[in-house]
């Protein structure tokens, strides 16, 4: 990392993450981070395993509150949440930014009763969606998943859109399915033009880069200069579950934005978001 950097997208183990709050505000002040968001899963009634809860959101923001006032000095420490497209409460109060996810598809099982799968979970749970409940078609799966994706600043009023095409986790080398196919372009960018009418930041995600040996981030480069296109603006972040992913390939991720014409990313500052150079 050549210049100390802001990410806003940090997990611990108050859900999926490997560290204690405490432990990667220290992680990112040993990485030279001067900067730090934590964006816990926002709570959703059918998911216990990687979502908070309603009762321990309050000591999540407490928590948040009490090491932002310890390490003040250090690193600048943002309250955020990842609100989920299926969140159905939030604080009203305390959050200085949010993040808008779409996880899970809905679907009816057999019994007609409603279920929700992960397109992010394993590339077998993803395939067993597709091939189950979508026909083997790819393309419809992916059709249902930006759908949502179109509405999920209207649904949560994110401040952020987060990982994008999230849906393209397991398609290494385009083996699922082709990321410049029609059916995926319209959908995607169809998507994309929905949000930016709520949103205009889009995160650059390296977390799948860092966790799975994506070579791309989220967005696609193809997908960044259609934003780029479109006047959307961009922020780099790491969805880190760990220490050592904090900031992860953020020099690559400046000069990949450079590539597709961007000059400045947003950083969140007290009074709102602010232009920052690349």
């Amino acid at each position: 990392m050549s210049k100390k950097m802001q990410s806003l997208h940090t997990h611990t183990t108050y859900v999926d993450g490997k560290l204690s709050v405490e432990e990667m505000i220290l992680a990112a002040i040993e990485r030279g981070c001067d900067s730090l968001g934590f964006s816990e899963h926002s709570h959703v009634e059918y998911d216990d395993e990687f979502s908070l809860s309603i009762e321990m959101t309050p000591k999540y923001i407490s928590e948040l509150r009490e090491l932002k006032a310890k390490y003040k000095n250090e690193i600048e420490i943002f309250t955020g949440l990842e609100l989920d497209y299926d969140t159905t409460w939030k604080p009203q109060e305390d959050l200085e930014y949010t993040l808008g996810a779409v996880h899970n598809l809905k679907v009816k099982d057999e019994c007609g009763n409603d279920k929700h799968i992960a397109v992010d979970s394993t590339e077998g749970i993803q395939r067993h969606l597709v091939e189950t409940y979508f026909g083997g078609d790819y393309y419809s799966m992916l059709e249902a998943y930006f759908a949502m994706v179109a509405d999920v600043i209207k649904v949560t009023n994110a401040d952020i859109v987060a990982h994008f095409d999230l849906v393209t986790k397991f398609n290494t080398d385009y083996g699922c399915f082709d990321e410049q196919h029609p059916r995926y372009l319209n959908a995607a960018l169809g998507a994309m033009d929905e949000v930016l009418k709520d949103c205009k930041i889009f995160e650059v995600n390296t977390g799948a880069m860092y966790r799975c040996g994506k070579v791309e981030p989220y967005p696609s480069k193809h997908l960044l200069k259609e934003l780029k296109k479109r006047g959307g603006e961009v922020i780099i972040t790491a969805d880190s579950h760990d220490g050592k992913s904090i900031c992860y390939a953020f020099d690559e991720m400046r000069e990949l934005l450079k590539s597709c014409g961007y000059t400045h990313q947003k950083r969140l500052t007290k009074n709102g978001f602010i232009d920052v150079e690349l």
